[in-house]
């Protein structure tokens, strides 16, 4: 049976806040202290310290927008509603600090980490330092930056490893069949599968270029009395798909869809932003863009959010979603089911400093 968790002094712990703050603000040289042990896994103080640094800004965001609390001597240890910023900060670096251990215990039981110490990363960081200056004094091709700063190259080992474990997780444990995962589909559709806005359009359109593909102001205004004859059709009750049969001139017909997803490429398209505007089975006026110019008949307007994603469209997307979805759930049973011990020898001297 698995161990149960030892995590009262993630919730309950009372810190005087100014010896929170001395800490927060003093950079203590602690590569062979601990904070805790995390299934007799130490978390350093210099992984702790990085934790408080972390959250530092998100916690004086927190009290400013809730409290309009500005950040002076007194702010870390006055109470707000019963809640003190230098407690919340140490709180949230203590939880934050174990999830990353199990994260990392987890990568190396599945052989994708071999060493988990602070000490060990930071070999691994000068390592592939020295490793990119010889690839540049080569002339070698590197990838990603020159030289990987301490907190760069943590997320980037963290996230790539944890993107390695998903997979053989998914692979060896977590695989699911269909029906599984149309479980999830219909769980989680209202958050993460709600349709983008959709505008389905028929085009009527007629081009003013030149040979040479260049304005010509002669051929432009004999194009806008034809789509004034158009517009006057189709607002007379002419059948639009018959429309361009009364034309001697190039007159184009055609189907388009326009995603509101496509949010640059819609932002500079005057069509697609006069399509999104019409409801079903109106007619635009006349829209210029790219040297022609389009009358449009809405034939379905779906706004963002009205319905849900295909299923079959997007399981690509579900699958990648499941993933996520059991490793953070495994990862909180792991913290659930762990012994985390509080090193009292290192939280005195947090005391007092």
């Amino acid at each position: 049976m698995r161990r149960r968790v030892i995590v009262v002094f993630l919730i309950l712990i009372v810190l005087p806040g100014a010896i929170v703050v001395n800490r927060i603000l003093s950079n203590h040289d602690t590569d062979d202290k601990y904070m805790a042990l995390v299934d007799g896994i130490p978390i350093s103080t210099k992984e702790f310290d990085k934790a408080i640094e972390a959250n530092k800004t998100p916690i004086i965001d927190y009290f400013y927008n809730k409290y309009g609390a500005e950040q002076t001597a007194e702010f870390w240890t006055t109470s707000f509603e019963g809640e003190i910023p230098a407690e919340s900060i140490m709180n949230k670096a203590l939880e934050e600090s174990v999830k990353i251990k199990i994260r990392q215990l987890i990568a190396r039981e599945q052989g994708m980490l071999q060493d988990i110490s602070y000490e060990g990363f930071l070999r691994q960081l000068n390592e592939e330092n020295k490793r990119r200056q010889r690839a540049i004094r080569n002339r070698e091709v590197i990838y990603g930056p020159r030289q990987y700063e301490e907190n760069a190259y943590f997320e980037y080992v963290l996230s790539n490893t944890t993107r390695l474990v998903k997979g053989q997780l998914m692979e060896e444990q977590w695989k699911p069949d269909d029906q599984q995962l149309k479980w999830f589909y219909d769980l989680r559709k209202n958050q993460l599968y709600l349709s983008h806005g959709l505008v389905k359009v028929k085009l009527i359109s007629i081009s003013f270029l030149d040979s040479n593909q260049s304005v010509d102001e002669a051929l432009k205004e004999d194009a806008k009395k034809q789509m004034e004859k158009a517009l006057s059709m189709a607002a007379s009750g002419t059948d639009f798909e018959h429309i361009p049969k009364a034309f001697d001139t190039d007159v184009q017909m055609m189907e388009k869809e326009f995603n509101s997803s496509n949010v640059r490429s819609n932002a500079r398209s005057p069509v697609a932003q006069a399509a999104e505007k019409l409801s079903m089975n109106e007619i635009s006026g006349i829209i210029e863009e790219n040297g022609r110019l389009y009358l449009i008949k809405c034939m379905e307007n779906q706004k963002e959010g009205s319905g849900f994603l295909d299923f079959d469209s997007v399981k690509d997307q579900v699958l990648k979603d499941y993933a996520d979805f059991k490793y953070e759930e495994y990862v909180n049973k792991r913290v659930s089911e762990a012994q985390i011990l509080w090193n009292e020898t290192e939280y005195r001297a947090y005391q007092k400093m």
